[in-house]
């Protein structure tokens, strides 16, 4: 597959331990859609900050859960 990548552009390659960990008001899974959304929402911002975005709303998340599997968020902005 090839895919052309225009300047600003970001991709990301992740594991499912983000959108599998349990926390939030009820417990439940963070989800693939939410999670998709979230990168989304942080695209624009620098890489650094996407990190911290990530770091801080996983740990907002899991409250007092702990964390079940390895997870693994990789970005890499094409300039």
């Amino acid at each position: 597959h090839h895919i052309k990548l225009f300047p600003g552009d970001t991709i990301y390659l992740f594991s499912d331990g983000y959108f599998d960990q349990m926390g939030g008001p009820k417990g439940k899974k963070f989800m693939g859609k939410k999670f998709k959304q979230l990168l989304l929402s942080i695209q624009p911002e620098k890489m650094q900050k996407q990190k911290e975005i990530l770091d801080t709303t996983l740990e907002e998340w899991k409250g007092n859960i702990q964390q079940i599997d390895d997870i693994l968020v990789f970005g890499i902005r094409w300039n």
